[in-house]
């Protein structure tokens, strides 16, 4: 029995481990993930609800209402996000796994410098079509974020049913983003469309990431 207890190969034994948690979910292996998940899904439909309403109504509210909305609305946020991942439980990542805060920073700066460089040009085109430019840039910065999800995932071991939510979940975002400078309805409420478009797909995502 010892001799074969002594024949095992730890590295053969891990990856046989690993390939065993290759068809597990990400609720399975990392549990809470889906949860934040949908915190972050809600908050950021409503996020998109709140700048329909407040670009509507951003002469009636005035500089300093439209600072405290969207100032409350930041310190809410973040408390919520802080509060859902403190509790979540610690899991070390897989060896060679990237970083999640160093990707979704890449993509923060990434929005950031797009927004800089069509400045120039947003100055020369009507508030409306200004404000859908930069309203096209900020929905589809989710979008990327989503498909970069489903493919990091691949690192952490997930099952590819559960990364192809969040590559569907991408998808649809980006081509929402392309034509909302296009679809006349869209012009005017297609962020506040996308808020509870969004809102229904991580509601989705959430039940769908959750299922066995």
């Amino acid at each position: 029995m010892s001799d074969a207890t002594d024949e095992v190969d730890p590295e053969d034994l891990q990856r046989q481990l690993s390939e065993i948690k290759g068809a597990m979910g990400l609720a399975e292996q990392y549990p809470g993930r889906a949860r934040l998940w949908l915190v972050a899904g809600l908050l950021i439909g409503v996020a998109a609800l709140l700048v329909q309403a407040t670009f509507f109504f951003y002469e009636t509210l005035g500089t300093t209402a439209y600072t405290a909305v969207w100032g409350g609305f930041c310190v809410v946020a973040v408390a919520t996000l802080w509060y859902v991942s403190d509790r979540l439980p610690e899991r070390d990542p897989p060896d060679g796994a990237p970083s999640w805060r160093i990707l979704y920073g890449s993509l923060a700066v990434f929005l950031f410098g797009v927004a800089g460089v069509a400045g120039d040009v947003a100055r020369q085109v009507p508030g409306l079509d200004r404000a859908l430019l930069y309203f096209g840039l900020v929905i589809a910065t989710p979008g990327l974020a989503l498909l970069v999800t489903g493919a990091v995932l691949t690192s952490y071991r997930v099952r590819r049913r559960d990364r192809l939510v969040f590559y569907v979940g991408g998808a649809w975002v980006l081509v929402y983003a392309s034509w909302i400078p296009h679809v006349e309805g869209l012009r005017y409420v297609g962020v506040g469309l996308f808020g509870i478009l969004f809102v229904l797909y991580a509601t989705a995502a959430y039940v769908s990431l959750t299922r066995a």
